[in-house]
C-alpha cells in the first residue's frame, strides 16, 4: 500500500501518492489500512455485492477510498453506486473485448497522457479524430472504449480528477448527427455518479465553424457544473494556460510523446494477458439486484427514479 505497481503509460510517483492522500488529509497509512479492512468487511456482508468482491482487490478499494475523500461511509456508497450503475447500463459497461474496437481505432484515438497534472493531480485524456471519413463512427463504441481504459486504470492510477481534450481537426457537420444527448447523459452519469470521477475541464481544440452546434449538443447531456467547465480554445497557447506543456503531447506543442505513439502503446498493453483478465473480471463488477435488501437504490443514491434504460433528456 506504500507504493503501487509501476506502469509505463500511467505514471504515478511516490510524491503523487503523497499529494493525493494529503489533499484529503488521509496520509496516515495505518488509518488507510484500517479503512480498507472496514470497507472489505462491509462488502463481504452485502449479499448483492459479495460476488463482485472477488475481483475487487485492495488496490482498487484504495482508489475508491481516495476518490471518496477518505470517508469510509462515502466509499461504501460509491462502491454501491459503481456496481449498480454498471449493471444498469450494460451497453456502456459490460462484455467488452479489445477486438471490438479495431474499427474505432481506424477513426480516432482515445489516450490518457502519462503524467499527472501537478496542480490538482488530474489525469488528462485526449481524443483525436484521424480522418474526415467518420460515417461509421459510433459514439457508443467510443464511450465503451473510454470506460474500458478507465476500468483498467482503476488498478494503477492515483489521480483525483480528470480533464478531457477533444481535437476537432477532422470533424465535419455530419458527425453532429451522431452526438446523441441521451448517450452522452448516460456516459456522464456512469462517469461522475458511478465511478465518482471529478471532471475538472473539457477542452475543445481546432474547432470548426459549426462548433457552437457541437457545444450545444454536448451540454445537453451534462450537468450545469460540468458544462460550465467546457472550453473552446483557438490556439495551443490558450490550452497551455490550463494544462502545462510538459505533460501535453507534441501534437499540441507539448513536450510529451505523440498521440499516435501513445495510442499504439495502449493497444499493445490492452492485448496482454494481464489486461484481458482485468477487462474480463470487470464484468463481475456489478451488483446482484436480486439479492439487494432495498429496491430504492436508483432513486436514493443516483437521484433518478426509474431505470436508466428509460432515461429521457429534455
Amino acid at each position: 500500500m506504500e507504493a503501487i505497481a509501476n506502469h509505463p503509460l500511467i505514471e504515478v510517483t511516490s510524491d503523487d501518492i503523497t499529494k493525493a492522500r494529503e489533499f484529503y488529509e488521509i496520509n496516515d497509512v495505518t488509518r488507510i489500512k484500517q479503512s480498507l479492512d472496514t470497507i472489505y468487511e462491509w462488502c463481504n456482508k452485502q449479499d448483492h455485492l459479495i460476488n463482485a468482491l472477488k475481483v475487487m482487490d485492495r488496490n482498487l478499494l484504495e482508489r475508491i477510498l481516495i476518490l471518496s475523500r477518505g470517508s469510509v461511509e462515502a466509499a461504501k456508497t460509491k462502491i454501491d453506486k459503481l456496481l449498480t450503475s454498471r449493471g444498469m447500463m450494460p451497453e456502456l459497461a459490460l462484455n467488452k473485448s479489445v477486438e471490438e474496437f479495431e474499427l474505432l481505432w481506424d477513426y480516432g484515438l482515445y489516450v490518457p497522457l502519462p503524467k499527472l497534472h501537478k496542480v490538482d493531480q488530474s489525469r488528462v485524456m485526449v481524443t483525436q479524430f484521424l480522418s474526415e471519413k467518420l460515417d461509421a463512427f459510433s459514439l457508443l463504441s467510443y464511450f465503451r472504449y473510454a470506460f474500458m481504459i478507465g476500468e483498467y486504470r482503476l488498478h494503477y492510477d492515483y489521480c483525483l480528477s480528470e480533464r478531457y481534450i477533444i481535437d476537432l481537426t477532422n470533424i465535419h457537420i455530419g458527425l453532429v448527427t451522431k452526438v446523441n444527448p441521451i448517450v452522452v447523459k448516460k456516459a456522464e452519469v456512469l462517469c461522475t455518479e458511478g465511478f465518482g470521477t471529478k471532471i475538472k475541464g473539457i477542452h475543445l481544440l481546432n474547432a470548426p465553424p459549426f462548433v457552437d452546434k457541437i457545444v450545444f449538443l454536448i451540454k445537453q447531456g451534462l450537468k450545469e457544473k460540468v458544462a460550465s467547465r467546457l472550453h473552446v480554445h483557438n490556439s495551443y497557447a490558450e490550452l497551455h494556460k490550463h494544462i502545462p506543456k510538459e505533460i501535453l503531447p507534441k501534437d499540441f506543442d507539448g513536450d510529451g510523446p505523440s498521440l499516435i505513439k501513445l495510442a499504439e502503446q495502449w493497444k499493445e498493453t490492452l492485448k496482454t494477458e494481464e489486461a484481458r483478465k482485468i477487462i474480463k473480471d470487470m464484468d463481475q463488477l456489478v451488483a446482484d439486484e436480486s439479492r439487494r435488501s432495498s429496491s430504492k437504490f436508483n432513486e436514493e443514491y443516483l437521484g433518478m427514479p426509474g431505470s436508466f434504460r428509460k432515461l429521457n433528456v429534455d
